[in-house]
């Protein structure tokens, strides 16, 4: 009941306006009143308690991703990748429908942010796609999934924050884990897009000579070697997680301003303060979710649900399929970061009580969780989309559908198929 209560309070206060910090620290407090725990020195420890939350050295990877994909957007590094997708895929059907997903593979591999990765490909590539006869919304559609593809390829600032929550998860297993349903979404978005822009008729560009294709990629090779430099560093043991995402920010940085040349020093400031401001918001929100957590452990509600869901179903299966459409059902009204926060503390217990592997449900997480990039009214990708191109949302969420099932069809093999996510963490020798 008391959970039921907490959950509904967070609903509620999120539809009346209130931030997704604002409305967990109030139900937060407000609970921890009603249990009569709210004493003088348990209030003046929470603010320490929620800043031991956001000061390990995992979350710095954070700030610094964030950092790497505004460098990244600003300093024109999508406009060669797309050119070079382009060459290669643009004269077949769907084929800069391609290049665009292509390209968001791509960035995703670099900066792990969804609306970092959509937007950054969607200003360089919608407006070809509309000259050459695409269908607006499923242009923009197609984008908007793309970028959902940031939190599931590596490095994923989702699967980053999962680390965190889960004391002895390796961010380097869930980065692997991550790698193989990340990529397989990517081709399956390929292949809807190649079959939709056949069927609708959608236009091609003419074929690029081979040798102009090796030319734009060896312009594009200074981009490609950013996330050489993040997962290559990562899994050879060379940097931290962290210290690569540091790296890989100031290598963005020089790309920018040196080769690109459309980085300024002027644009520095800008950049550091947008930087700060989303990292503060993200920071803040994994705060009070930490109170969140805090007061759902003293109420016993994670174990009395593990306790009741062991003692009704003998398989997980049944429950599985619960956690994904309540992560579909969080992700339309809520923002994935907080859903994350508040469900992990229950969902990962109850995973443990059955031995699913650990890997294997944080990819089944992110993935469910980066359909809500998608699906109004929350979709954060098609706001981003209808920002860049004045499409109407809700145009763009009708053709995203295809794409959300896939998704979920991508979701319901992860979590059935275990070598999906398990194999590549422990080939390379990591606990799964």
């Amino acid at each position: 009941m008391i959970m039921f209560a907490m959950f509904v309070g967070v609903l509620v206060t999120l539809f009346i306006g209130v931030t997704t910090a604002g409305s967990m620290a109030f139900i937060s407090i407000a609970t921890y009143i009603g249990m009569g725990d709210a004493t003088l020195n348990n209030m003046i420890r929470l603010p320490s308690s929620m800043y031991d939350q956001v000061k390990g050295i995992t979350l710095m990877a954070i700030p610094f991703f964030l950092l790497m994909g505004n460098f990244m957007n600003r300093g024109g590094v999508s406009k060669d990748l797309f050119a070079f997708a382009r060459a290669c895929l643009g004269h077949r059907w769907g084929g800069l429908a391609n290049a665009a997903i292509a390209s968001c593979m791509i960035m995703s591999a670099m900066s792990g942010s969804a609306a970092a990765v959509a937007a950054g490909v969607g200003m360089i590539a919608i407006a070809e796609m509309r000259n050459t006869g695409y269908h607006q919304p499923f242009s923009c559609a197609a984008i908007a999934a793309g970028g959902g593809l940031g939190p599931i390829i590596p490095p994923s600032i989702t699967l980053i924050l999962f680390a965190s929550l889960v004391p002895g998860t390796s961010v380097n297993a869930l980065f692997l884990g991550g790698a193989i349903p990340g990529i397989l979404t990517g081709l399956f978005f390929i292949i809807y897009a190649s079959y939709e822009s056949r069927h609708s008729n959608f236009g091609k560009v003419p074929a690029v000579p081979m040798k102009e294709r090796v030319q734009l990629g060896i312009k594009a090779i200074w981009a490609l070697l950013i996330p050489v430099i993040v997962l290559g560093g990562i899994f050879i043991g060379l940097f931290t997680a962290t210290e690569a995402a540091a790296v890989a920010a100031f290598y963005s940085m020089l790309l920018g301003m040196f080769k690109y040349r459309q980085l300024k020093l002027a644009d520095l400031p800008g950049i550091f303060w947008a930087t700060a401001k989303s990292t503060g918001q993200i920071m803040f929100v994994i705060a009070t979710a930490a109170f969140f957590q805090h007061v759902l452990l003293k109420t016993r509600i994670p174990h009395m649900v593990v306790e009741q869901m062991v003692s009704t179903f003998s398989s997980i299966a049944p429950i599985l399929i619960m956690i994904i459409l309540l992560l579909l059902l969080m992700g339309c009204f809520m923002e994935g970061t907080a859903i994350l926060l508040i469900t992990v503390p229950i969902f990962y217990p109850l995973a443990q009580a059955y031995d699913y592997p650990t890997v294997q449900l944080a990819i089944v997480m992110c993935i469910a969780l980066a359909c809500g990039v998608l699906t109004p009214p929350v979709g954060l990708n098609l706001y981003v989309m209808s920002s860049i191109t004045g499409e109407k949302m809700m145009k763009i969420g009708r053709a995203a559908v295809p794409f959300v099932i896939i998704m979920v069809i991508v979701t319901l093999m992860v979590a059935f198929f275990e070598p999906l996510t398990t194999f590549l963490p422990r080939a390379l020798g990591y606990n799964a």
